[in-house]
């Protein structure tokens, strides 16, 4: 799928979030999030997003 400008530079300023403030636990609190059965499905589909976004930007 397609993303907006707009939702690529919101991502990108959440990610960055995330980021500095979990640094190499990053991928781990997602992953986390993504498998959180509490969370609505919109919510852990967002996260999954991020997540495939970290993978490729932090993985090591």
């Amino acid at each position: 799928m397609f993303e907006s400008a707009e939702q690529r530079r919101k991502d990108d300023e959440e990610l960055a979030s995330i980021h500095r403030k979990y640094g190499e636990e990053t991928c781990k609190v997602l992953q986390a999030r993504v498998n959180d059965e509490t969370l609505k499905s919109r919510d852990r589909k967002h996260w999954g997003r991020l997540l495939r976004k970290a993978k490729s930007r932090f993985a090591s």
